[in-house]
């Protein structure tokens, strides 16, 4: 009888621990990169990744607030816009702080006048009419997202 009840207290305490820990949110498909690659290095040398998915870590700088279809990634002064998969999945627009992990492939483009604006008016605090040209962008498409407690 005593082992039924220490395994009922040990039960117990097992599923209270596992609800108080925060969990990590994930969209998109797993994560299957073990290996980060500092989001500094991406963003200084775009051209070394040879359209290979990479995983990077940093914190959440923006979210688009119209549905959550891009984010910014940022680790100190390098940041990244993160887009994802074939518009596949979204993250929360109030996800804006948070530390992500994020694997994808990165790409260099030059978005029109047009689509920059347009970034402009979903970005917290954006303003479209700052956009005068073209703009050259260090964006990732992810194919995965985890967001950390």
């Amino acid at each position: 009888m005593r082992s039924v009840v220490y395994a009922a207290i040990a039960l117990f305490a097992l599923v209270t621990t596992a609800r108080s820990a925060p969990a990590a949110d994930s969209f998109g498909a797993p994560l299957e990169l073990t290996r980060e690659t500092p989001l500094t290095d991406v963003v200084a040398h775009p051209e070394n990744l040879d359209e290979a998915p990479v995983l990077v870590r940093g914190r959440v700088a923006d979210v688009c607030q119209r549905k959550g279809c891009w984010t910014i990634l940022q680790d100190g002064d390098a940041q990244i816009r993160v887009r994802f998969k074939d518009y596949g999945f979204f993250v929360p627009t109030d996800c804006s702080g948070r530390e992500a992990l994020v694997e994808g492939v990165v790409e260099v483009k030059t978005l029109s006048a047009d689509m920059a604006r347009h970034y402009e008016e979903e970005t917290t605090g954006g303003d479209p009419t700052a956009v005068k040209g073209p703009r050259r962008e260090v964006s990732m498409v992810a194919t995965g997202v985890r967001l950390l407690p």
